[in-house]
């Protein structure tokens, strides 16, 4: 196991685990018991890996699974945006440890893809006050997910043997600080160039579960101004809004 110790910014409160315990579950019980906006819960394994609620997430040994709280101060609406915001920081901090002209990708609102496998996923929890906001993320490093066909992992389909989950955390918690910043400042907009640039092309075939248990099949229209997916389904255009594709209340 590697013994390297994240060296992260000050505005984060490290929480480090290493007893397979799940990240999700233990950075909301944190959450609800009212810890600090940037206690950031990480672990390179876990158990029982969960992913949107009733979803699983595969979580091999020598993975980055961390569980980052925030104190949202902004309509429930919006909250939805920083999936993107988060998105992008990790996509950012791949770019930065994997080979030149490697592919890297987003999927609309939570996945990223590298050489066209999905390597990381994405999701937020929100306590019933809505003061307390949870944003998982699961990265496959070093092992792909044999469960799981079109899964890979960053050291096989782009990165190298130093590309590792404590390297790669403190790059994104890098990003994250200055993003979430320039999402405050600035809005959307430059983070919707960052996403859009590496987002599906208009007319791509796109198949979502909504939290009702509602499927949404149909082609990409676009990414609008507030980060919500277009989609065209039957004939018609329907607006998928972020806050509603994780059952954010």
């Amino acid at each position: 196991m590697n013994r390297h110790q994240p060296q992260l910014p000050l505005a984060y409160e490290p929480v480090a685990l290493d007893d397979g315990a799940n990240v999700k579950t233990h950075s909301f019980r944190l959450a609800l018991d009212g810890a600090a906006e940037g206690t950031l819960v990480w672990a390179s394994g876990q158990a029982d890996g969960e992913a949107r609620p009733g979803n699983t997430w595969y979580s091999p040994e020598g993975g980055l699974y961390l569980g980052l709280i925030l104190e949202p101060d902004y309509p429930t609406e919006q909250a939805g945006q920083l999936a993107l915001v988060g998105l992008i920081s990790m996509g950012l901090a791949m770019a930065e440890h994997v080979v030149p002209m490697t592919d890297l990708g987003y999927r609309w609102p939570n996945d990223i893809l590298l050489s066209g496998s999905k390597v990381a996923g994405l999701w937020l929890d929100m306590n019933e006050a809505a003061d307390r906001l949870v944003l998982n993320l699961a990265v496959n490093v070093t092992q792909a997910p044999q469960q799981v066909i079109d899964a890979g992992c960053v050291q096989v389909d782009g990165g190298t043997t130093e590309t590792t989950p404590e390297i790669l955390l403190e790059s994104f918690a890098r990003h994250f600080l200055d993003w979430i910043n320039r999402w405050a400042e600035e809005g959307m907009a430059p983070v919707l160039k960052q996403f859009r640039s590496r987002h599906a092309k208009p007319g791509t075939p796109v198949l979502l579960q909504l939290p009702d248990g509602q499927s949404v099949a149909g082609s990409v229209v676009e990414i609008n101004d507030e980060g919500q997916l277009v989609v065209e389904t039957d004939g018609r255009t329907r607006c998928i809004h972020l806050h509603e594709f994780f059952g954010l209340k």
